[in-house]
Parts: C-alpha cells; sequence; structure tokens
C-alpha cells in the first residue's frame, strides 16, 4: 500500500468513530436527553429579574439525590443605574446554615449595606451550595462576571476534602483538580451526561445507618492524614482552583474581597482521632489544660494542631488558610480578616461556642460579625470609589424568630448524627408542632412557615411580626404583600410614625395603590391631614372615586380650624366652617376628635339646624 493510501486510510480510520460520536450527540440533542443547568434562571414571579437556578447543584453531584438548593435572591436583569451588585460565594457558612434566609450573613450585610446607602438600590446575590467547595466557585465565575458584579465576596475553604467532587468525598469523580474541571467544562455535552448517567445507575449509595444527614453522606474516606498525599491533594486542590478564580476576576476587573476561614478549636473536639501523644485527641486534650492553667498562647497553637491533625477534615486546616493570603495578595483581591475578628471576640481569643454553632457553622452572634466584618471592608472600598455611606449608628440587624428557632433546631438535628455522635438519634416526638416544627419535618415551605409565624405574632406581639415581615421584604424585594405586612404591623403597633417612614418612600415608588391607601389612612390616624391631602390626591389619580374627591374636601376642610386651640369667637363667627370640619371627622371616621369638637359646639352653638341634624343622624 502506498504512503497517500496509507494516510486516507488512516484518516477514515480516525474520522468514522468522531462521525459516529458526533451523530450521536446530535440524535440524544434531537431526543430531547439531558439537561442544562444554567447558574441563574428568570424569576417565575416576574420576568424582569433573575435568581439562582435551584437545580445547578446537579451540574456537581454524580448522586443528584445528594444535590443542594441555594438562596431565593431575585435581581434585575437590567441592572439599575448606580445599583451596587454585589455576588457571594461559598458553602454552607456563606449559604447560611443552619438558619438560611434571614439568619445568612449575606442577608444580614444586605440589611446593614441598604441602611448605610439609603435610597440606593443594593442587590446581594447569593451563590453559595451547602456541600460544594472550590470546583462550584470556579465553575460559577464565568456566569457570575456575565451579570456585570460591582463586588464578589468568597467564602470558602472548609469542604475542600468533602464537598462535591472533592478528594476525600463520594462524590468524587477523579484525583487531580485538572481531570475533574475537565469534565465539568464538557457536562452540557449529551453523550457526557450518557456516561454520567450509566454511571449513576450502577453506583449505590452507602446505606451506612449512621450516615443519616448530607454531612455524614458526602465522607468516603474517614482518615485523612496531615501531610498525607490526600491531605496535600486537597491543598493542591484548593490553590489550583481559587488561583483561577481569582485571575478571572482579576482579569475582569471585578474587586474580590476573600475571607479567611474560622473553625471551634476551642471547645470541639476532633470528629476522629488517631493513636498516642501526637493524635488529635491528645493535642485537644493537652490544649484544654493549657488554657485551665492560663497559657493562652501554648492553647491555642496546640488546639490548631489539634484540628489540623483531624483525621476528618470538615475543618479546614492550616495549609488551606495560609494559602488565602497569598492567594489574595498574587491576583490583587482583599483580603477579608474574619478569623482575626472572631478571635478578637472569643474568650481568650480562641474561637469557641460562644460565636460557633459546632466545628465550623457561626451562631447568629457570630453571623452578625461575619456582617460586619464584610461590611467594614466594602464600605472602605465603596467610599473610596464615591459612594457616600450614611453614619449608621442607629442600625439594628433584623433577624425573625422562625429563621432563629429553625437554626436551632437544625444544629440539634445535625448533632444527633454521624459523625458528631456514632449513635443516631431517633427523630424526636414533638407534642405540640409550630410552624418552625412544620417547615423543620419539610411539610411546609419557609414562606408559608413566615406567612403563618406573621398571623400568630400579630395576636401575641405585634413587634415580633415586625421583624418577620421585614425578614419578608428581604426575600421578596419587588413583591408589594411583604410591604404590606411590615406597614399593618407598624399600625398595630400604633406607630404612625415608624409606618409614615417606611410607606413615604415605598408608596409612591411601587406605585402601589394599596401601600398609598395605607399610608393614607395611616397619616388621618395620625392626625397628619395636610399631608394627607398630597396622598389623597395620588390616589385620585389612581383611582377616580367620588369618594376620594371627597377624602380631598374633608381633609382641606379640617385644616381650616385648629382642633387643639378652639377659638369660641371664631365659632359664634363662622359656624359653617366648624360644622364642616365637624363632617370631615365622621366621613374619615376619626370619632373621638368628632365628639370632642361636637362637645363644644353643642355650648357655643346649640341652635344650629346643621348641627342639630349631624347629632340627630349620625352622633345621637
Amino acid at each position: 500500500m502506498s504512503k497517500s493510501k496509507k494516510r486516507i486510510f488512516t484518516f477514515i480510520s480516525l474520522l468514522v468513530p468522531i462521525l459516529f460520536f458526533v451523530a450521536l450527540e446530535l440524535v440524544l440533542r434531537w431526543s430531547n436527553y439531558g439537561e442544562e443547568y444554567p447558574l441563574f434562571i428568570d424569576d417565575t414571579s416576574d420576568p424582569n429579574y433573575q435568581v439562582l437556578n435551584p437545580e445547578v447543584s446537579k451540574r456537581y453531584f454524580p448522586v443528584e439525590e445528594f444535590a443542594t438548593k441555594g438562596q431565593y435572591d431575585p435581581f434585575l436583569k437590567s441592572k439599575a443605574v448606580g445599583a451596587l451588585r454585589v455576588f457571594v460565594q461559598g458553602a454552607s457558612t456563606s449559604a447560611g446554615f443552619p438558619y438560611q434566609h434571614g439568619g445568612s450573613f449575606p442577608r444580614l450585610l444586605e440589611q446593614k449595606l441598604t441602611h448605610a446607602f439609603p435610597g440606593k438600590v443594593v442587590e446581594i446575590i447569593n451563590t453559595s451550595l451547602a456541600a460544594t467547595n472550590s470546583f462550584t466557585v470556579l465553575d460559577f465565575v464565568d456566569e457570575i462576571i456575565a451579570q456585570a458584579p460591582d463586588v464578589v465576596l468568597i467564602y470558602s475553604g472548609h469542604n475542600e476534602y468533602y464537598g462535591a467532587l472533592g478528594v476525600g468525598s463520594s462524590q468524587s469523580i477523579g484525583k487531580t483538580a485538572a481531570v475533574t474541571n475537565t469534565y465539568l467544562k464538557l457536562k452540557n455535552i449529551r453523550l457526557v451526561q450518557l456516561i454520567r448517567n450509566w454511571v449513576r445507575k450502577a453506583y449505590i449509595p452507602s446505606e451506612d445507618p449512621n450516615k443519616q444527614t448530607l454531612m455524614g453522606k458526602m465522607v468516603q474516606n474517614t482518615s485523612i492524614e496531615f501531610g498525607s498525599d490526600a491531605y496535600q491533594a486537597g491543598l493542591d486542590q484548593y490553590e489550583f482552583n481559587m488561583s483561577r478564580v481569582l485571575s478571572k476576576y482579576q482579569e475582569a476587573g471585578i474587586p474580590v474581597f476573600i475571607s479567611t476561614l474560622v473553625s471551634n478549636i476551642r471547645d470541639f473536639e476532633p470528629f476522629v482521632s488517631g493513636q498516642g501523644p501526637e493524635s488529635a485527641l491528645s493535642l485537644f486534650q493537652s490544649g484544654q489544660q493549657l488554657m485551665t492553667s492560663g497559657d493562652y498562647s501554648a492553647a491555642k497553637s496546640t488546639l490548631i494542631k489539634a484540628r489540623d491533625y483531624d483525621l476528618l477534615k470538615f475543618r479546614a486546616p492550616s495549609g488551606i488558610e495560609s494559602l488565602i493570603p497569598s492567594l489574595a495578595e498574587a491576583h490583587g483581591a482583599i483580603l477579608v480578616d474574619s478569623r482575626s475578628k472572631f478571635e478578637e471576640n472569643s474568650s481568650s481569643t480562641i474561637i469557641g461556642n460562644d460565636l460557633l454553632l459546632e466545628h465550623v457553622h457561626a451562631n447568629l452572634s457570630g453571623a452578625r460579625l461575619f456582617a460586619d466584618t464584610f461590611f467594614e471592608s466594602l464600605i472602605n472600598h465603596l467610599n473610596k470609589k464615591g459612594w457616600q455611606s450614611t453614619e449608621a449608628d442607629d442600625f439594628e440587624y433584623v433577624i425573625s424568630e422562625v429563621d432563629s428557632l429553625y437554626g436551632v433546631k437544625q444544629v440539634k438535628r445535625l448533632m444527633g448524627n454521624w459523625p458528631f455522635t456514632d449513635n443516631v438519634s431517633p427523630p424526636e416526638e414533638v407534642k405540640n408542632p409550630n410552624e418552625v416544627d412544620y417547615l423543620i419535618s419539610g411539610q411546609i415551605p419557609w414562606v408559608q412557615a413566615m406567612n403563618e409565624a406573621y398571623m400568630r405574632q400579630m395576636g401575641e406581639n405585634p413587634k415580633e411580626a415586625l421583624r418577620t415581615a421585614k425578614v419578608l421584604t428581604q426575600e421578596y424585594p419587588h413583591q408589594v404583600q411583604p410591604v404590606i405586612m411590615v406597614a399593618e404591623a407598624y399600625m398595630k403597633m400604633g406607630d404612625y410614625s415608624g409606618t409614615e417612614k417606611y410607606l413615604s418612600t415605598l408608596a409612591s415608588e411601587m406605585l402601589n395603590l394599596d401601600l398609598m391607601k395605607m399610608r393614607l389612612s395611616n397619616l388621618i390616624n395620625w392626625g397628619k391631614y395636610k399631608q394627607g391631602i398630597a396622598v389623597a390626591q395620588q390616589v385620585f389619580s389612581q383611582e377616580r372615586l367620588p369618594q376620594n374627591e371627597f377624602t380631598i374636601r374633608a381633609l382641606t376642610d379640617i385644616t381650616q380650624i385648629d382642633l387643639g386651640n378652639l377659638d369660641n369667637a371664631d365659632i359664634r363667627a363662622n359656624p359653617n366652617k366648624y360644622i364642616s370640619a365637624l363632617g370631615a371627622l365622621l366621613y374619615i371616621k376619626k370619632m373621638e376628635s368628632a365628639k370632642q369638637l361636637n362637645t363644644v359646639l353643642l355650648e357655643l352653638i346649640p341652635q344650629n339646624e346643621q348641627l342639630r341634624a349631624i347629632n340627630k343622624n349620625f352622633l345621637l
């Protein structure tokens, strides 16, 4: 066979399988086989907004049953002029576990930024997913850049070994970051999905009765020794992925705030320990003794070592911690030193249960501290960029009763299972379940639990109902109903000033008739009749009904007199003016004020026919 024929034969031999696979891919797509999971999808409640795709985590879990859902943070498809758009990346801590929703530190940060920049549109979009790691952070970057972020916040590192696709995870598909990232780049190819689904069918999830929670089910390698190949692989994986994350953002000119990591070393015993004096448990006990003796410096270094020697790597070891500052410096990112802030606010500067619930997740005080720490870094950056913030002395974080109780019960449930204990706790019997218990059991969604709590609180404690409603406004920023709920709670409390302050801007901005009517009603109840006229005119511009004209006329009549300083001589000289005001008070249902004015009028002009008619027909 000639050389030219051999080359043709070789070419055809190579071309045939390529054409076969191309044809197979086309057939799979034609038959609608497979899925794509974009990071963001249209918000079903308003097509002008986008939200995090609740199915996006299926990209990373070979076993889809393990897939997790993120936060609902709607943001405008077309970014508002002058808006501050912040994206958050990370895992369960930044997702807000165990409180979720209003108890997550990104939501608390949003509250503080909104307070600091009144009148500005502040969007914080949390893309954090529980049980994920730096692979997910890297995979999201291009899609986040496409949304024109002003800032990106990153808190990631604790899940590097057991998060989806991690080196010690039950959901791993490769031993190196390069292999895994190649798979992630090819994940939308239908042929790759076909092969992946075959693997899924062959894979039988662990039926270990001890592994009842997602945390437990994610573990494959329960013994990753400090300095071992698996340990180093985790460090390499983190450095490889995060270096590319920060490089991409740097090239796009997007500021990144990357945080140091916080873990419980003082009060949390190692999950799995080896044997001997250098075992994790022995080191932990030595650290405890050193604290008792008052040698806090030696205690801290010993407890850090105990954490590093913990064979079950659910807390980022020192190797990962040391990478974060160097990565930030190498790629022009801004380092947010959360660990130092937590140490400053911890007993003996050793982080423990005063700010953390278990090994890594913050309690509510810790969540506030995370928010404060990111806020300080952000505000310095934004002020340098020309954003003028207001003083935040009167600021107070708002966390709902539902989120708080949910967090407590979620942690209790988590710690009743492996790896916190070898004895699986049976489900707790609840004798008198409330909305939080139904939420925990999955019988109702979060929003229903919040609405039910609100209705109960309006009868028991309107101040708590106000907190619940305010959290709902943050969850659904472009919906009117939560705003109405806030206003109702203010009015229930008799806080006319608070109601007006809240509605004065929103009612006009949202151009909502119900909000305008609520504002009008509040101003009338407050006795602010001149302000009420302007609002009534706004209502009239949207709702052309005769009673609107009557309301404006009534409010105008009332403003002609001073109810607090009635002039007897003027009443006798101009009785019609006061009788008109009396009728106006009756019309707007200000009965106490009407009765007070009527008493005076009966004394001064008892023979007035109009006054007699009003008393006969309305007051008597």
